[in-house]
């Protein structure tokens, strides 16, 4: 369905959906659609803290555990990681799940 630029600025309930691959710019896109009150929900977000945040935080944990410093410290529990997922800024998930693509352009 192609809309010119009238037919889309009269259109009163407007909804994209934003589909690309990892880097592309959907975040960044999304986030500047929410500076104009657009409302975004973020699919990724949501599989991020819903789904993924246990295992994100095992990774992160086991990872820290090889460190002797921070495994005595986590041991003793007096300190502690959590995640800090943001709907602008996915980089725990991404960290997790890898991008796709050419890994020079990171």
């Amino acid at each position: 369905m192609k809309l010119s630029l009238e037919e889309f600025q009269a259109w009163k309930n407007k909804k994209i959906t934003l589909l690309g691959m990892s880097g592309v710019g959907k975040t960044h896109l999304s986030s500047m659609l929410r500076e104009h009150n657009w409302f975004h929900y973020s699919v990724d977000y949501r599989i991020g803290t819903r789904y993924l945040d246990e295992p994100i935080m095992d990774l992160i944990k086991q990872q820290a555990m090889q460190i002797p410093f921070l495994r005595d410290l986590m041991r003793k529990d007096w300190i502690y990681v959590r995640n800090n997922i943001k709907v602008d800024d996915l980089g725990p998930v991404l960290s997790f799940v890898g991008k796709l693509g050419n890994p020079e352009l990171s």
